[in-house]
């Protein structure tokens, strides 16, 4: 499809969305989310593969749930991003709120270390007023995102990101960035949730099945003396969302820098993996998480028969089981 074209039409859907009233808008994101499900059969097939792989014991039809509800909460973001310019700090309580518990207060305390903070973050819910919504509160933040391949769509979207006052960074060369600005003790978002090229990372447990994993998160924690705190959105009842932080963490230092790039990308992906089960419906599982594998196991897990998928992660449950790791 024509790049000038898909522009031009998400100009147009985003701008439909930002006028609409928001209880419409949200009826007609639910039909159009409940229509993609439908069609979009690849991405419906990639859903259902990942929620036997994290929840192999759950019942089918729970799973085909998850995976309807998680299309909708994906596609609350065109919703909520074509509406960011309307929002400000007189109105972002009537959509966003912090957790009274586990929210703003997470962050103050990781802020009153005088440190940067590195956010812990995924695609949970509608990931995109995440940092939108922190930064109109007052606390702006610089977030790696990965540019699309329509420029015309990446400058429009752009715009619409920094509008509330953040910096967004494209992903490539970023690590110049994100360090001069940890160590001016800023905060950076970084979305450690999906499948990166082995060689750019490691293979770490994700629902007890290894999961090339970006160490991004490890190693600038590492290399700086940032602390990391997870935070992510969750939806509500009432169509509004609650802003939640988990306390800060403090990275594992050893001295070995190699290991312990891998025992802290290993406890960041136990915290999502957490995330996940506490609120399945909010995550994004039309991705292909499990992608690669290390040698030894089936390649492309998303070829396999279910039959052949299922024997598979019982083998990994059972290996793990006997190593004491079960998840």
């Amino acid at each position: 499809m024509d790049s000038r074209f898909i522009y031009f039409l998400v100009k147009l859907l985003v701008t439909l969305f930002r006028f609409l009233p928001r209880k419409l808008g949200i009826s007609l994101i639910k039909i159009l989310a409940a229509m993609a499900y439908y069609l979009d059969f690849p991405h419906r097939r990639i859903a259902r593969v990942n929620l036997l792989i994290a929840f192999p014991d759950l019942p089918r039809r729970a799973r085909n749930r998850i995976a309807r509800q998680s299309f909708q909460n994906t596609a609350m973001n065109l919703l909520e991003i074509s509406r960011l310019p309307l929002l400000n700090r007189e109105n972002i309580s009537s959509l966003v709120v912090y957790d009274s518990e586990q929210g703003l207060n997470n962050y103050l305390a990781a802020c009153s270390r005088g440190k940067g903070i590195i956010y812990l973050t995924g695609h949970f819910s509608a990931w995109e007023l995440l940092p939108a919504a922190h930064a109109i509160y007052g606390y702006p933040l610089c977030f790696i995102t990965r540019p699309l391949d329509n420029p015309d769509l990446e400058r429009y979207l752009l715009k619409i990101r920094q509008s509330p006052g953040n910096q967004v960074v494209s992903k490539k060369n970023s690590a110049r960035h994100i360090l001069r600005n940890l160590q001016k003790g800023r905060a950076v978002g970084i979305l450690m949730d999906q499948n990166t090229n082995p060689h750019e990372g490691t293979f770490a447990s994700f629902f007890g099945i290894p999961a090339a994993t970006s160490t991004s998160v490890a190693l600038f924690a590492l290399r700086t003396e940032a602390v990391v705190l997870p935070g992510y959105l969750t939806p509500m009842r009432d169509d509004r969302y609650l802003i939640k932080f988990l306390p800060p963490i403090e990275p594992v230092r050893t001295g070995d820098l190699d290991q312990d790039i891998i025992i802290n990308t290993q406890r960041f992906n136990d915290i999502l993996e957490k995330i996940v089960r506490e609120q399945p419906e909010s995550w994004l599982w039309g991705h292909k998480r499990w992608k690669y594998q290390p040698p030894g196991n089936p390649q492309d897990l998303y070829r396999l028969s279910e039959k052949e998928l299922v024997a598979f992660l019982s083998r990994c449950r059972r290996t793990s089981q006997l190593l004491g790791n079960s998840p």
